[in-house]
């Protein structure tokens, strides 16, 4: 072959392999439309698959699933999750009482100790009531307190003890009393002052303090304040609700229309009951035609009762407390006067009020909250069995005074003192304090096992459950005879001033 010919051949197979390259980049690339040609057919055996200008029914691209099962890329929350980053501590200084309540510790005085009061052996408190007086009968309450915690032994290890002082219910010497006790008797707190203008006397000084002030006997509607003051609580049934309750049975029993008197004790008590009966009575048609007080140190109230008698009221309502209960109900009885007589829940121990003048009470209704020993109807009561035989056995007469009702305020301060020493730094002032404000168990010595319970400032009354019960004395001896059902306002009655 020519050298001329060599070269157009060599020229002629480069420009025929150029032409194949190109042909086949463009087989490579992504199309967007299909191919004119049809794709090159491949033996049956191995199926080749669908090209993308198959249009006719184009086979889905294959789902994972669809493959053999390789692990999905894992999603954010697939991934094994990492630890949380640490959260920020909690401020311990803060103690959470429930409703957005609080108590802040950076507000104690410098000196102050939360282990105050909690020695090895001990976990003190202090007590002022009245051991001398009109309202003396009510004295012994701590004692039974002390009675309660020397019956059921130590809590965590430690013996609780009660030092009581008297104050007569003169609010100048419940000061006095706490003042001395704060500085020489190493207290945890206070627990059982009786009085609503003793409590209150003691309030700021307490809180300023940083020193629990439990259980106040008295039922002022002030006790559920938990947001200004979170180391004072009440024990009794609101002066508020049990007033209600008083417009409600009144409205029942008369259907509208009735009238109504009132008798109550000239000091922050009398005037709680006083105002809420006032607020209440025109949405049940109770028309109040007198209103009488008396005071507080008074040895008894008959130019009251007379002066009362005269309104011919359809009803009595004595809002007072101590032995003024029977010496207005004498009053009454003796009189021509004949109406409904209502008195306070403090005053429904038979043999301390109502024994000494017999039959004479007869027909006395109140909103009774709890057990009382001296109720013949419950004898047979597994509580008032139980009180019975501890007192008994620790040489008391359960029917004398009030060391029966210290048990039913002993066995709240034991759930309350158990609660407090299972939680992180045992017993202490705020953990006792966090105890009291989330306290819910079922009391044995209220009637009808109510429960005892609070939740801060959502839920700050612990008596929240009663009915209304009349007394009747007779040759069987004497008891309380239900007249409604239990009413029950559990988690309802929120906190003070809301």
């Amino acid at each position: 072959m020519s050298k001329l010919l060599r070269a157009l051949f060599g020229l002629f197979v480069v420009l025929a392999l150029v032409a194949s390259g190109c042909g086949n980049d463009d087989d490579d690339a992504p199309v967007s439309e299909p191919a004119p040609a049809a794709p090159t057919e491949v033996p049956d055996e191995a199926a080749a698959a669908p090209e993308p200008d198959d249009e006719e029914e184009p086979a889905p691209a294959p789902e994972p699933d669809d493959e053999e099962e390789p692990a999905p890329a894992p999603e954010p929350g697939d991934e094994e999750e990492p630890e949380p980053a640490p959260e920020e501590p909690s401020d311990p200084n803060i103690t959470e009482l429930g409703g957005g309540a609080v108590i802040d510790i950076t507000e104690c005085p410098e000196e102050w100790d939360n282990y105050q009061g909690v020695t090895d052996s001990e976990i003190r408190f202090g007590s002022s009531s009245p051991r001398s007086g009109p309202l003396a009968g009510f004295g012994t309450i701590s004692d039974g307190i002390q009675l309660y915690f020397d019956y059921v032994g130590p809590i965590d290890g430690r013996n609780v003890v009660v030092v009581g002082r008297d104050d007569a219910y003169i609010p100048a010497r419940t000061v006095t009393n706490v003042e001395e006790m704060i500085d020489v008797e190493n207290l945890l707190g206070f627990a059982g002052i009786l009085g609503s203008a003793n409590n209150l006397a003691v309030q700021k000084v307490l809180n300023e303090n940083c020193i629990p002030q439990l259980l106040n006997l008295t039922g002022l509607p002030e006790w559920g304040d938990p947001n200004n003051f979170p180391w004072t609580t009440g024990a009794l049934m609101s002066y508020e609700t049990e007033s209600r309750l008083w417009c409600q049975h009144i409205g029942d029993e008369f259907g509208g229309g009735a009238t109504a008197a009132i008798l109550s004790i000239d000091n922050d008590a009398g005037e709680a009951w006083r105002v809420a009966f006032n607020e209440c009575a025109p949405e049940f048609g109770i028309e109040i035609v007198d209103e009488v007080k008396h005071d507080p140190g008074a040895e008894g109230v008959s130019s009251e009762v007379t002066t009362m008698a005269a309104s011919g009221a359809d009803v009595a309502i004595l809002a007072t407390t101590g032995t003024f209960c029977p010496r207005g109900v004498l009053g009454i009885a003796t009189s021509a006067w004949d109406p409904l007589i209502l008195v306070t829940n403090g005053c429904q121990r038979i043999a301390l009020f109502w024994a000494p003048i017999g039959p004479l009470a007869n027909g006395v209704r109140m909103m009774n909250t709890q057990k009382d020993l001296s109720d013949d109807s419950l004898a047979d009561d597994e509580w008032v069995q139980f009180v019975r035989g501890a007192l008994e056995s620790q040489g008391v007469d359960p029917d004398a005074e009030s060391h029966a009702l210290g048990y039913i305020f002993g066995e709240v301060l034991h759930n309350v003192l158990l609660a407090a020493a299972d939680m992180d730094g045992g017993i202490n002032r705020t953990n006792v304090m966090r105890a009291m404000w989330q306290m819910n168990f079922d009391s044995r010595g209220a009637l009808g096992d109510s429960p005892r319970a609070m939740d801060g400032a959502n839920d700050s009354y612990m008596v929240e459950a009663g009915r209304i019960e009349e007394l009747v004395v007779d040759e069987d001896g004497a008891r309380y005879i239900p007249i409604s059902d239990i009413f029950s306002f559990e988690g309802e009655t929120g906190t003070f001033g809301n």
